[in-house]
């Protein structure tokens, strides 16, 4: 993040005026969350807990989420669950491609783009 006069960019976003959310969501282990990292994780009825993406979260129906924030070793952190993002700052797991989870996070309301 840089402040620019009272201004703050961040690389994450997708524009200065966008409307997302987020929600508390529970880690499904202890790990590190960077933000702008892609999570996926399911409802369960009460909570919904997440994992660091993996491949088969492309394809399987999981939930999408991005990290709010750095976090690490708690059991619940936060997320979006909708917006708009840049594709360049959508942190994966090593070998990973953005694009293989797009249409599905389109389809939950994390939509990408391209910031310049």
């Amino acid at each position: 993040m840089e402040t620019l006069v009272g201004a703050v960019f961040d690389s994450l976003m997708g524009g200065p005026y966008v409307d997302s959310s987020v929600r508390a969501v529970k880690m499904s282990s202890d790990t590190t969350v960077e933000r702008g990292m892609l999570l996926a994780g399911v409802y369960d009825g009460t909570d919904v807990t997440v994992h660091i993406a993996t491949a088969a979260d492309a394809t399987n129906g999981s939930g999408l989420y991005i990290a709010y924030g750095d976090d690490s070793n708690d059991t619940v952190t936060v997320a979006y669950d909708n917006g708009l993002f840049n594709r360049a700052a959508i942190k994966l797991s090593e070998g990973l491609d953005i694009g293989n989870f797009e249409l599905e996070m389109r389809r939950q309301g994390l939509v990408l783009t391209e910031v310049i």
